[in-house]
């Protein structure tokens, strides 16, 4: 599928589901914004894929600083004229509920699934609204459609409750500029994640692992959403691993 005269961002793009999404659309012919804050991690993606400087722009920050974020976005929009799409994938998670997620995890956790998407579209935004046109895709979780495990998942759960708000909001807002604005909600993507949980629920199964969806997966329905018909809105698509049950 042709991405060619298409400029996207990914934010969280130098591994997981944030790599996987930059390898299918610069295959596509994208012009890629590559954000992340691992510097190291966006090189290496990018030596991998042996892209032409001319097809990326890699920008290492935290998505909670906001001068840089905007920093990052006015470059890439000089750079190639605009943005496209708008890709949060930027996230962490830990393990913890009331009693053991302690203030710093909460606000972490809420400052960069949040807040890291709220500060991202609302530099990204503006050049949508001017061009009369765009797509923001923000992934979310099912723990941000239902109440986490008691004891578990807790400040993860509340910041991808909010994502979902967030989306929708924004979906709103932006209609009257031709922008759509949607959620993935996602269930046990087998990504680094993962590797959270380990210490509290054990390993995983290479049966389990086989049953969970890959970033690979989350890639191709991303692309569906980005390239339906005009006339349509994928407010909120649920990729579950229906397999797992």
């Amino acid at each position: 599928m042709s991405f060619a005269d298409k400029v996207a961002l990914i934010t969280g793009a130098d591994g997981g589901i944030g790599a996987a999404l930059a390898a299918r659309l610069g295959a596509g012919g994208a012009r890629l914004v590559l954000h992340s804050n691992n510097a190291d991690g966006l090189a290496k993606l990018v030596a991998e894929h042996g892209w032409p400087a001319d097809q990326v722009l890699t920008s290492a920050h935290d998505v909670t600083d906001a001068e840089a974020v905007d920093a990052a976005v006015a470059a890439a929009v000089e750079r190639f004229g605009r943005i496209d799409y708008l890709l949060n994938v930027a996230g962490v998670a830990y393990f913890g509920g009331i009693l053991t997620t302690d203030v710093e995890m909460w606000r972490k956790t809420l400052d960069i699934n949040l807040t890291g998407y709220f500060l991202t579209a609302r530099a990204v935004l503006p050049h949508m609204k001017e061009a009369g046109d765009g797509f923001v895709v923000n992934m979310s979780s099912i723990w941000g459609k239902r109440a986490a495990a008691p004891g578990a998942m807790l400040a993860y759960s509340v910041s991808k409750w909010g994502v979902e708000g967030l989306t929708k909001s924004l979906a709103a807002e932006a209609r009257p500029w031709g922008v759509r604005v949607s959620s993935l909600v996602l269930d046990k993507v087998d990504t680094a994640f993962r590797t959270n949980m380990i210490p509290h629920v054990g390993d995983f199964t290479p049966e389990q692992l086989d049953r969970m969806l890959s970033a690979e997966d989350v890639a191709d329905a991303t692309v569906a959403v980005l390239t339906s018909s005009r006339r349509a809105h994928a407010a909120t698509i649920e990729l579950d691993a229906w397999q797992w049950a």
